[in-house]
């Protein structure tokens, strides 16, 4: 049973944007698949293991996990909004999976089961916590005795052109300056310091902490441009730069997203840098 949740901007956030979320999941997958991917692989999940996915989204993580642990073992994906579990629900009953399932739950005060879990995995669902401290001690709890903890996360916005770049053009277009992130706010760059995860997760009560860099790039063809074109209308800052403007002035941020984003084209492609880390703990 819940407590309270703590987490109620985050919550009214992404019940609000679930259903355009769930519509362009696998149009976001080139982006944040990889690292998903990463994360997975470095928390080696072993077949007859229960797992927690947290954040889990439109449960195409908890899927892959499933496929893993698989046949003995089990994955719960907890996820703070509604109408993301219910897209879950849809997609592993359609995928036939029946080691998986899903509660719509806050993981920061969840009572998600002391001890109830060999390991824990996020991805990109981790960095949205108005308490992190609180939120990974709870995570903590629900860990077996050395329980495995990985998550991906992103590094900076310098890092990540793919995701800051339709911000600064719709900025540029609506004459605003460019955007001054508070590191220490929940948000997608809330966990950019390896130095403030490593501090959060031992006071959360972790041990063995480990931070991987990676970098690399992320490669958008023509048909690519046009749809993270849209996809950004609906998704992210831009989303809630344009709640309010003229459709003409929206139309104008998707020409010069476009013309931004298929400037940059060599050989039909066009290169955008992303950053992120993977994170590894025990508890």
């Amino acid at each position: 049973m819940a407590t309270a949740v703590a987490n109620t901007e985050a919550r009214e956030y992404w019940t609000a944007r679930a259903a355009g979320w769930l519509e362009d999941q696998d149009a976001l997958e080139i982006f944040g698949g990889a690292p998903g991917e990463a994360a997975i692989e470095a928390l080696a999940p072993q077949p007859g293991e229960r797992i927690l996915d947290i954040g889990c989204g439109g449960g195409a993580t908890s899927l892959a996990l499933a496929g893993r642990v698989a046949p003995r073992g089990s994955v719960v994906g907890v996820d703070i909004s509604p109408g993301m579990v219910a897209g879950a629900q849809a997609r592993a009953a359609a995928s036939g999976a029946g080691s998986v399932s899903f509660v719509v739950g806050d993981a920061q005060v969840e009572d998600l089961g002391a001890g109830a879990f060999q390991a824990a995995y996020s991805r990109f669902g981790v960095m949205f916590f108005a308490d992190p401290v609180a939120a990974f001690a709870n995570i903590h709890r629900c860990l077996a005795p050395a329980g495995r903890l990985s998550f991906c996360c992103w590094q900076g916005p310098a890092s990540n052109e793919w995701m800051t770049l339709p911000t600064v053009v719709a900025r540029g277009v609506l004459g605003m300056a460019p955007p001054q992130p508070d590191p220490g706010e929940p948000g997608p760059f809330s966990f950019a310091d390896p130095g403030r995860i490593r501090e959060i997760l031992e006071g959360a009560g972790f041990q063995d902490v480990d931070v991987a860099l990676h970098n690399d790039t992320v490669a958008l063809s023509e048909g690519d441009v046009a749809t993270r074109a849209r996809v950004a209308l609906r998704q992210g800052l831009v989303a809630e730069l344009l709640k309010e403007v003229s459709d003409e002035t929206r139309d104008q941020v998707v020409a010069a997203l476009q013309e931004a984003m298929r400037s940059r084209m060599v050989g039909g492609v066009s290169d955008f840098s992303r950053g992120y880390l993977v994170v590894t703990a025990r508890a």
